[in-house]
């Protein structure tokens, strides 16, 4: 079974639990409303028609390409996801106190009628309120502006404005159009320095030569950098490379890689591959961060950050460290007050700008998907990154 359907089952059964308390609460609350009472529980389950017909299609055909399905059955699909589980939070409440009540109200039928209005009322809004943060957290770009304090900064490198990006991830779900709106943002920064820190496209080699083009549209005064990533590697990291180069945007394969500033200051950015198939030796690490002494400012940037990774570049005295690859958890399910994101199962290192002893390590959300086509508590976005000298008060960094 191809890993993109393995992996939307075991939502679809994540799922299931709450799906049927929903449907049951439903059920069992609008006895007086009979359509109702029938027409949510099946509005639930039409959550489920994704990952139903995919399987029918699995096991009768033998194959099976979900990317070339309808988009709206992918969607609904994802949306239904965030949607239960944010219902489920308000319904339990609302049957806790239903319950309640009636140890305090001894007249049930005040309780029986105001019961169902609260039940339908709460299925509107939040569905209402569900679809206009989806799509808003989807489609909509955010600049993330961090002001960095750097000791022993020299002055020309005062201000140094760093964007950095991450999984473009060009496919099916984001084409052409979204990657130049994406693009089209970042030059609206006026970066100095572009560094891309992987994943250009989501599989294959279809869309390589498009996102590479369109990324080749960045604009900056010392260009662009960029780093190999997860889907990188498993399409075929010297395609990536060629359509890379023919935009003049080197990708760096564990290697150091310097832009002189002027005749005494120079910026070293140490590109390491760390992927999922392809982890980065130790020994290479320490070699590359070893022979960035002279450096007046030292960047380490990879796809993926780890702690081995994190304990390198702060023996060697880095000032910046730069990832992706979380898609800043993408999907962060909401449940009881809580957030939940495959993610932070991975590690804590999930969105935004964090500081370990001293090192800052920005986690870029990027612009593209893996798995869902959707986006919640994690919108795409740009990293701009201006430094400073550390007597300049610095901005708070979580």
């Amino acid at each position: 079974m191809p890993w993109l359907l393995r992996m939307t089952i075991v939502v679809a059964l994540l799922m299931l639990p709450v799906q049927l308390y929903l449907s049951f609460s439903y059920y069992a609350n609008l006895k007086s409303r009979s359509q109702q009472r029938v027409i949510i529980p099946i509005i639930l389950l039409t959550f489920y028609a994704y990952p139903l017909i995919a399987l029918i299609d699995f096991y009768t055909t033998g194959t099976i390409d979900l990317l070339g399905y309808p988009q709206a059955l992918a969607y609904w699909f994802w949306f239904g996801l965030i949607f239960i589980f944010q219902l489920a939070t308000w319904v339990i409440i609302a049957d806790l106190i239903k319950v309640g009540t009636n140890y305090f109200i001894r007249d049930k039928n005040v309780i029986n009628r105001w019961h169902p209005h609260l039940i339908v009322a709460l299925f509107a809004a939040i569905f209402l309120f569900t679809v206009t943060k989806t799509h808003l957290h989807t489609t909509q770009v955010q600049a993330e502006h961090h002001t960095i304090s750097i000791k022993n900064l020299s002055e020309p490198l005062h201000g140094l404005k760093i964007v950095h990006i991450t999984d473009i991830q060009g496919d099916e779900y984001t084409g052409r159009d979204k990657i130049q709106n994406y693009i089209r943002q970042v030059n609206t920064q006026n970066p100095d320095l572009i560094i891309f820190t992987g994943d250009l496209i989501s599989y294959g080699t279809d869309f390589i030569e498009m996102s590479a083009q369109e990324l080749g549209k960045a604009e900056s005064k010392y260009g662009t950098i960029a780093i190999v990533g997860d889907h990188d590697y498993w399409a075929g990291v010297p395609y990536v490379e060629e359509a890379l180069s023919q935009q003049n945007i080197p990708l760096l394969q564990n290697e150091n890689y310097t832009i002189q500033i002027d005749s005494t200051n120079n910026v070293t950015i140490t590109g390491v591959t760390e992927v999922y198939s392809k982890q980065s030796d130790p020994a290479v690490v320490d070699s590359l961060t070893k022979s960035t002494a002279g450096s007046a400012l030292k960047v380490f940037a990879s796809h993926q950050v780890n702690d081995k990774l994190i304990a390198e570049t702060q023996q060697q005295n880095y000032d910046l460290m730069l990832s992706g690859h979380t898609h800043g958890g993408q999907i962060h399910v909401p449940f009881m007050g809580m957030n939940f994101s495959a993610s932070q199962q991975e590690t804590e290192y999930v969105q935004g700008l964090y500081r370990k002893n001293g090192l800052p390590i920005n986690v870029n959300n990027g612009l593209g998907f893996t798995l869902s086509p959707i986006r919640y508590e994690a919108p795409p976005n740009i990293s701009v990154i201006t430094l400073q000298k550390e007597s300049s008060n610095p901005s708070v960094i979580r």
